[in-house]
């Protein structure tokens, strides 16, 4: 191919290039124009309509007002749970068996489980469990799943160390009340009380052990300081004590031992129950339902009707063909 036929193909493929930039361009701008005419139409056609808008509005704080007067409110907080016993679902499973009562209105079941009287327990409106959520498996809680949106979501990871308990009541008061039932209610279960006790047990005994390494570890690190006292040598703040071809640094030893010890005696003294409760009940201050809630899910109800009902009158004969 000559060099003259190369030049001309590269300029057609230049100015093909400049052409389709130019049309793309145009096309941007038409659309941007035509965005920027649909919303000051838009606009225009709201304030023109303006009382149908007023009516929604209208509307919408006079239901809510009615609402709020007329529904009893309610409020609504949460409790961290540590499950020491078993896995998380386990303990959730039984815990939601409690909403399911409430959800029910079956208060007098609520009240036999929670061992509180009827009126009570007609106090709780609902219970759920919701898990905690590690986006990148980092050990950093993202949040907690109250919209339920990663239970099937094998992406992402559940924590299965602690959960929560969320309680919808009627009156905040029975909060301090509902707390105090959790334990024992989950103590009547008698899989969860066999399983932790068998937890206790292992505990103890890898206590005992622990124990019993950390006295053999200290008699071994005394005889060889008493038999051996010319083979000692400090290094950097550790008793070292060698032989011909051994050597031994009892520092690291220990500290494992003596960590590991203390994380026993933790367990078994602070999570010794099946479940420990983290983060107790905070007393909510404003109710889940009042005019402002309703306000705010009604609004977009009524506004878009309006504005539905403004188009359909506005373009009623083309709409019918009259």
């Amino acid at each position: 191919m000559s060099t003259d036929t190369k030049q001309n193909s590269s300029s057609q493929e230049e100015f093909g290039l400049l052409f389709l930039s130019i049309k793309i361009g145009e096309f941007l701008k038409r659309l941007f124009l035509s965005m920027i005419n649909l919303i000051g139409s838009a606009i225009i056609f709201l304030f023109r309509k303006w009382y149908y808008l007023a009516s929604a509005v209208l509307i919408t704080f006079v239901l809510a007002f009615i609402l709020d007067k007329t529904l009893p409110s309610y409020y609504s907080s949460h409790l961290v749970i540590k499950s020491n016993s078993t896995h998380n679902q386990v303990i959730m499973t039984d815990l939601n068996k409690l909403g399911n009562y409430a959800k029910e209105q079956n208060y007098e079941a609520l009240s036999e489980e929670l061992k509180m009287t009827l009126d009570e327990a007609s106090l709780i409106k609902e219970i759920q469990t919701y898990w905690y959520y590690d986006i990148d498996d980092d050990g950093i809680f993202e949040g907690i799943d109250f919209d339920r949106k990663f239970i099937a979501d094998t992406s992402i990871n559940k924590v299965d160390s602690v959960f929560v308990l969320r309680a919808w009541v009627y009156d905040p008061e029975i909060l301090e009340s509902l707390e105090a039932r959790i334990l024992p209610y989950l103590e009547s279960n008698s899989y969860l009380v066999s399983i932790n006790n068998q937890r206790l047990i292992h505990l103890e005994a890898l206590l005992h052990q622990a124990e019993y390494e950390i006295e053999k570890l200290d008699s071994l690190q005394k005889r060889e300081y008493y038999t051996n006292p010319d083979e000692i040598r400090q290094k950097e703040g550790q008793i070292v004590f060698t032989t011909e071809n051994v050597v031994r640094i009892y520092h690291p030893l220990m500290f494992q031992l003596v960590q590991l010890k203390q994380e026993y005696e933790r367990d078994l003294d602070v999570y010794r129950d099946v479940i420990t409760i983290i983060e107790g009940f905070s007393t909510p201050k404003e109710s889940v339902n009042g005019t402002t809630v309703y306000i705010k899910k009604l609004s977009w109800y009524f506004v878009g009707l309006a504005l539905l009902f403004a188009i359909v009158i506005h373009y009623r004969k083309k709409i019918w063909g009259s």
